[in-house]
């Protein structure tokens, strides 16, 4: 509350530790409800419903989305596609079959910029979030403006497996 917020955060956890068999501390681990704690933040901010929860791993990023247009791809080149969700197919006119397997250069067209995808997708890979502006065409070859934020997806081993692109078509001027 001294910092602005509508209320104060607790996140109840767990704390587990591992002694040597001299009882010496060998060491600590924390844990607890990550997505629990940044619901709670989003309350006590008052932005309920307005912040983004971008997703980690391949298992968040699969799940039911009904407000982004989301495609998935491996993290490596050529960066094939796994999945598509209903937004994205409706947005590009592709379906799952049509584009699983194939790279996200099946977007591209005339006037678009391909070095500045790729370059991107090779640093998302890393680890590193990126989002591009870039001029992507449908399957009828409708041009449209793309704002595309690319997120990388680790597995248990926090290794970078796949990354989520998240597309939004800007207004035409």
């Amino acid at each position: 509350m001294w910092n602005g917020a509508l209320a104060e955060c607790v996140q109840p956890g767990m704390l587990r530790v591992a002694f040597s068999k001299t009882n010496k501390l060998r060491n600590v681990e924390m844990i607890f409800d990550a997505m629990g704690y940044c619901q709670q933040l989003e309350r006590a901010s008052g932005n309920e419903g307005s912040a983004q929860i971008i997703p980690n791993s391949l298992e968040m990023a699969l799940a039911p989305n009904s407000e982004e247009a989301r495609v998935i791809t491996l993290a490596k080149a050529p960066f094939k596609i796994v999945s598509v969700n209903e937004i994205w197919t409706n947005l590009f006119g592709y379906t799952q079959l049509d584009v699983e397997g194939k790279d996200l250069s099946i977007l591209n067209g005339e006037r678009t910029n391909q070095e500045t995808g790729t370059m991107s997708f090779e640093n998302v890979g890393k680890g590193i979030c990126a989002a591009n502006t870039i001029i992507h065409y449908d399957s009828k070859g409708r041009e449209f403006l793309d704002f595309m934020c690319s997120y990388p997806l680790s597995n248990l081993n926090n290794e970078v497996t796949h990354i989520l692109h998240v597309c939004r078509e800007l207004p035409a001027r």
